[in-house]
């Protein structure tokens, strides 16, 4: 077993190998900083701004949230062109495009009057400027240079999410107390610029193939190409996405992973107000929300080594039951020690969901085509994302509680655990081809 003091040091471990001789830690630099900035600077920290910017420009809060959905749609039926784009070109232009987007959108939401702007400006051109930093490329990167310790650097580069949420939440406090929400803007908007761009520009990089290495960092001047090999020199086979397509894993898993977003999404719009009902201070309300963040930092390095040890379907699994329970804590919080323990609960569970997910489809289809595959299957989220929000919202609307509504979560999470648990890898009958 692998307990926490071995993780610790593995990090620091893995770390150090950012200047040592294996490129692919400075990978896992720039996916930690794409995923800090994404975090610090999107949904996350939208919620600061919806209160000033609705009660300024007198919108109610329906129409205020509503290109936020506008942006989460056209980010999953962006990412089909993008998976392809990645598998072919590297993520070097596409991160520092879509950190420059990102900014200059940003910037751009501090000119806001009327709202065919904030329409354009955070839905479209915010969603345009996220694709490039999501997950289907990100994640796919990470995969494409890690096979043994994938779990460790998915892990590292991912506890960069919550790392952007604990840091940014006080700083954008501060910049709209300071500056107003229109200063606040402005300076967010500048960050990619600073930190993205650069680093995109400079660390990101296809494969290790085409730097003459394999994966993990054994060195092979004539390393193959695992794009146009059925199987790379590490055992690990590479579907395309035709074959892919044809497996019934693939569907298995764009179901469990449906229903999980499904839960996902609808508690973290939903959290606060549930707690504010439940008769909670509002800053209690968002502590709770802050100590899962602090949870989710070590859970994802922790879950991340432990996808080393053991079996990746299993620890998805593990995850998701673990959601479930934190759920409910949650429906059961009435006092503050409750709120802060549903953060710690599911900060430790759910907080290791983008570590695990990512994980679970690199492991069953391999590094060749995986942007590809992931892109493709990008769509078919579109449920999970705005159905769980939405759902929540109409369940409170007609009954005037979340209760039905987190129980279905709760169901969605025991569901999906499940159906991951009966699925296995798919048997590598049909693999890439040159």
């Amino acid at each position: 077993m692998l307990d926490i003091s071995q993780a610790g040091s593995g990090v620091s471990r893995s770390w150090r190998r950012l200047r040592g001789s294996y490129y692919g830690w400075r990978i896992v630099a720039g996916v930690f900083f794409a995923n800090w900035l994404g975090a610090g600077i999107g949904l996350p920290m939208f919620g600061q701004f919806l209160k000033p910017m609705s009660t300024e420009l007198g919108w109610t809060r329906t129409v205020t949230t509503a290109p936020i959905v506008t942006r989460q749609v056209i980010n999953l039926l962006i990412n089909p062109i993008i998976g392809p784009l990645l598998d072919r070109y590297g993520p070097r232009y596409l991160m520092t495009a879509g950190a420059i987007v990102m900014g200059l959108a940003t910037i751009l939401m501090s000119q806001v009057n009327s709202f065919w702007q904030f329409l354009l400006f955070f839905g479209v051109m915010g969603a345009i400027g996220q694709a490039g930093l999501s997950h289907v490329v990100t994640n796919s990167t990470l995969a494409k240079w890690f096979v043994r310790r994938r779990g460790r650097a998915t892990g590292i580069s991912a506890a960069g999410i919550n790392v952007g949420e604990v840091v940014m939440a006080p700083l954008v406090l501060a910049l709209i107390a300071s500056m107003g929400w229109r200063g606040a803007w402005v300076v967010m908007g500048v960050l990619p610029w600073l930190i993205v761009a650069p680093t995109s520009w400079m660390w990101m990089r296809r494969q290790p193939e085409d730097m003459g290495l394999s994966p993990d960092g054994a060195a092979s001047a004539n390393a193959p190409d695992a794009a146009v090999q059925g199987v790379a020199p590490d055992g690990e086979h590479s579907w395309t996405a035709a074959a892919a397509f044809r497996s019934p894993t693939l569907w298995m898993l764009v179901v469990a992973t449906n229903l999980a977003g499904i839960a996902v999404s609808g508690v973290i719009l939903h959290q606060i107000p549930f707690l504010t009902d439940q008769g909670l201070s509002t800053t209690i309300a968002a502590f709770s929300l802050t100590t899962y963040a602090i949870f989710a930092i070590p859970s994802k390095l922790v879950w991340g080594f432990l996808a080393e040890r053991f079996h990746i379907r299993y620890l998805t699994s593990a995850s998701l039951l673990g959601s479930a329970a934190g759920l409910l804590v949650l429906m059961g919080a009435d006092s503050n020690i409750e709120a802060i323990a549903f953060g710690v609960v599911y900060g430790s569970t759910r907080g290791a969901w983008a570590v695990v997910q990512s994980l679970i489809w690199a492991d069953y289809f391999g590094r060749g085509f995986l942007g590809t595959i992931r892109g493709y299957v990008s769509p078919f989220q579109l449920l999970a994302t705005v159905g769980g929000p939405i759902f929540a919202a109409f369940v409170f609307d007609e009954t005037s509680s979340y209760m039905i509504a987190l129980w279905t979560f709760f169901a969605a999470y025991l569901l999906a655990a499940a159906l991951v648990l009966a699925t296995p890898p798919p048997r590598p009958a049909v693999t890439a081809r040159g």
